[in-house]
C-alpha cells in the first residue's frame, strides 16, 4: 500500500495540474500580499483599520480556512480531483497498473493522495496568508491588538482545518465518483461544477423555494449536505448551531446530526467508487 501511495504521490506532485489546481492557492496568496502590502506603503493613510479585538483579529487572519467551503474552492478542488481519478482513463494507463496491483489498493491510494494534496495547498495558503496579514501590519504601522498568543493562533488554524477537511473529503468523493462512472475529466469536472452550484444555490434560496413546495423543500433542505457543511463549519469555528430562516420558522440541526448525514453521504459516494471501480472492464 505504501508503494502504491508513493507512486501516486510522485506522480501528482510533479504534474502540472497540481501547480494549477492546489499550489496555485499558496502562490496567488504571496502575489495577492505582495500587492497589497506594496498598496499598504505607498499610500499610509489610506490602509484600513485593524480589528479592534483580538478575537477578531485571529478570526480575520485564519479566514482562509473557508475558502474550501466556498463554490470556487470546491471548483478547483473538483478539477484537480477529476485529473487525478480520471486521468488515468484519458492516458490509457488504467490497464498497465490494474493487473499487478488490487483495485482497492489503488483507488485508496488515489483517495490519500489527492486529499493530502489539496489539503497540503490549503494549509500552506491559510498560513501564508496569516504571515502576509502580520507582515503588512508590521511594515503598515496598523495597531496588532494586545491578548494574542501563539496557543489562540494556533488553535483558530486547527479549528479552520477541521472545519475545511469536511467538504475537501465530501468534494473528493462525489467528483472521484463522477470520474469512474464517466471516465472523463471533463464530464467528472462538469459534474462537480453542477453538483456545487446546485448545492451552494439551493442552501441560500431555499427559502425562496418553500411557498411551492413547503414539505418537499424542508425535507430535501434536511438531508441535503448543503446546509450541514454550512452548520458543521459554523459549529467548529463559532462554537453555535447555524440556523436557515423558513416561513415556517428556521431550521437548526444539531452538529452530531449534520456530521452524521455528511459522512453518510461521504461514505455513499465513496463506496459506490469502489463499487463501479471493481466491476469496470478496464481493458
Amino acid at each position: 500500500m505504501l508503494s502504491v501511495i508513493s507512486a501516486e504521490a510522485m506522480k501528482f506532485t510533479r504534474h502540472r495540474a497540481t501547480w494549477g489546481l492546489v499550489w496555485i492557492w499558496p502562490i496567488g496568496i504571496i502575489l495577492i500580499g505582495l500587492i497589497a502590502i506594496g498598496v499598504g506603503l505607498a499610500n499610509p493613510e489610506g490602509g484600513g483599520e485593524a480589528e479592534a479585538t483580538a478575537a477578531g483579529w485571529i478570526a480575520s487572519n485564519v479566514g482562509f480556512w473557508q475558502t474550501p467551503g466556498h463554490a470556487f474552492g470546491r471548483y478547483l478542488i473538483g478539477a484537480f480531483v477529476a485529473v487525478v481519478f480520471a486521468g488515468e482513463y484519458g492516458w490509457n494507463t488504467w490497464k498497465l497498473i490494474v493487473p499487478h496491483r488490487a483495485r482497492t489498493t489503488l483507488l485508496a491510494a488515489k483517495y490519500v493522495v489527492a486529499v493530502l494534496l489539496v489539503f497540503a495547498g490549503f494549509a500552506l495558503a491559510a498560513l501564508l496568508f496569516n504571515a502576509v496579514g502580520v507582515t503588512e501590519d508590521v511594515l503598515t504601522g496598523d495597531p496588532i491588538p494586545s491578548g494574542i498568543s501563539v496557543g489562540a493562533v494556533a488553535q483558530a488554524h486547527a479549528l479552520g482545518a477541521l472545519a475545511a477537511l469536511v467538504p475537501i473529503v465530501l468534494t473528493v468523493g462525489y467528483v472521484s465518483l463522477a470520474a469512474i462512472l464517466t471516465r472523463s475529466t471533463v464530464a467528472a469536472l462538469v459534474i462537480g461544477l453542477i453538483y456545487t452550484t446546485l448545492e451552494q444555490v439551493f442552501r441560500g434560496l431555499a427559502p425562496m423555494f418553500e411557498p411551492y413546495a413547503p414539505a418537499l423543500v424542508h425535507s430535501v433542505y434536511r438531508v441535503a449536505p448543503g446546509y450541514h457543511l454550512a452548520n458543521i463549519h459554523q459549529w467548529i469555528t463559532q462554537g453555535t448551531i447555524f440556523e436557515m430562516p423558513f416561513a415556517a420558522g428556521p431550521i437548526s440541526t444539531q452538529p452530531g446530526t449534520s456530521f452524521a448525514i455528511v459522512g453518510a453521504w461521504t461514505l455513499l459516494v465513496i463506496g459506490l467508487t469502489f463499487w463501479a471501480f471493481r466491476r469496470q472492464d478496464i481493458n
